[in-house]
């Protein structure tokens, strides 16, 4: 193969050990051969170091003190040689052919894209909850997805395949205040900033693992806050035509969502006055409501 195809799988790992052996197992097992893995342990206090020296002949292993998710990506990018990226987390799964048909969905599709899919949720057991279906917005224009995009249209970035000419062109990954957010913002620059498209695939090509220490289930609301912020951040880069035609289409748009959407999302936004501590549960019900009905 030629190295254009090279994949570079990049994962972040702090305190990894439970679920660590499966996930680079799963890498290791790819119908698609044509992969480098790169591992960056980010300062881990367990025993994900003893782990990752069984892989050392066959994963390219970085170490460095406790900084961070976005510091340990960014670590891990600036020594990958392929043409494509795909970042994951050391909790999760890859079926047998996943990057074999990323790749070859890539081969159908010109100019700056990032492709993604569907995805199985799994329990910290490793047991199957349910099939996650992701809206599919292939045929609309790159700027009827990016109101989705803003509106809050969710991908999950372990299902995705994203080319490193993004990143050589200055799309970078930032090492933001709120780690949870970092993928998000990277795709709404991408898509705004980079003219990007996205392209999805619809069938389940990893198992994403849900359980009570991840990132992404703690503080919501915080979170929720903070990407309203990027998304103002990222708006001020537009030029004042298309920021205010956006910002248009997006009112547009929310008020044409269903009577459920819309319940839902005024219950999510009645959480704002419950205290931390109580509104979480209830936040992660009504995302997870929200985009099962989108």
């Amino acid at each position: 193969m030629m190295m254009s195809e090279l994949v570079s799988v990049i994962i972040p790992v702090y305190n990894s050990e439970k679920y660590l052996e499966e996930c680079l197992n799963s890498i290791l097992n790819q119908t698609y051969e044509n992969i480098e893995i790169i591992v960056v342990d980010d300062g881990s206090t367990d025993s994900s170091s003893d782990i990752l020296k069984k892989y050392s002949d066959r994963v390219v292993i970085l170490s460095q003190k406790n900084c961070g998710l976005g510091s340990a990506l960014n670590l891990g990018i600036s020594k990958m040689n392929g043409y494509w990226l795909k970042w994951f987390s050391p909790d999760d799964v890859m079926f047998s052919n996943t990057i074999e048909q990323l790749v070859t969905a890539s081969k159908n599709i010109s100019g700056n894209v990032i492709i993604y899919s569907n995805w199985q949720l799994i329990n910290q057991n490793g047991d199957f909850l349910r099939n996650f279906s992701e809206s599919n917005y292939n045929e609309l224009s790159k700027f009827d997805f990016n109101i989705r995009l803003l509106s809050g249209q969710q991908i999950n970035v372990n299902t995705s395949l994203i080319p490193f000419s993004l990143i050589e062109n200055k799309c970078s990954f930032r090492n933001l205040e709120e780690p949870v957010a970092i993928d998000y913002d990277f795709f709404l620059r991408a898509a705004l900033l980079f003219d990007t498209k996205f392209y999805f695939i619809e069938k389940p090509l990893i198992r994403y693992r849900i359980h009570s220490n991840q990132l992404s289930h703690s503080n919501i609301k915080k979170t929720l806050s903070y990407l309203n912020k990027l998304k103002e951040e990222i708006l001020e880069n537009l030029d004042k035509e298309k920021k205010l035609k956006l910002l248009l289409e997006i009112k547009k748009f929310e008020k044409k969502q269903t009577l459920m959407k819309k319940t839902l999302s005024k219950g999510l936004k009645l959480t704002q006055f419950l205290p931390d501590w109580a509104s979480d549960r209830i936040l992660i019900f009504y995302l997870n409501k929200i985009r099962r009905t989108r």
